[in-house]
C-alpha cells in the first residue's frame, strides 16, 4: 500500500468521526433538552456502575469456596467508600486493591 492511500484514510476516518461527535452540539445547541434526556444525564453513571458490577459478577463461582466471599467484601468497600467520600476513582482503586489482596493472601 502506499503510504498517502493510508493518510488518506486516516484523515477522512478522522473527519468522520469528528462530524459524528460535533453534528449534535451544532444541531441541538439552542434547544432546552428533554426531561428524559436530562433523566438520563443524571442517572447515567449509576446505570454505568451497575451494569459493571454485573459483568463482573457474572463468572463467580458461587457454590464452591470462597463463594464469592472476596467479590462480595470488594463491591461492599467499594460502596462504603463512595457513600462516605463520594470520589469514584478512591471507591474503584482501594475496592480492587482490596480484592486482590483478598484472592491474593487470604482465599
Amino acid at each position: 500500500m502506499e503510504s498517502s492511500y493510508i493518510i488518506g484514510s486516516i484523515i477522512i476516518a478522522a473527519l468522520a468521526t469528528y462530524a459524528t461527535r460535533i453534528i449534535p452540539f451544532l444541531l441541538f445547541r439552542t434547544r432546552e433538552p428533554s426531561p428524559l434526556i436530562k433523566y438520563i444525564e443524571l442517572n447515567m453513571p449509576l446505570m454505568i456502575m451497575v451494569i459493571l458490577v454485573f459483568y463482573a459478577l457474572k463468572d463467580v463461582k458461587w457454590e464452591s469456596y470462597p463463594y464469592g466471599l472476596a467479590e462480595i467484601i470488594g463491591v461492599c468497600v467499594a460502596i462504603a467508600l463512595h457513600v462516605k467520600f463520594k470520589n469514584a476513582l478512591l471507591s474503584i482503586f482501594i475496592a480492587t486493591l482490596t480484592y486482590m489482596v483478598l484472592i491474593q493472601n487470604v482465599f
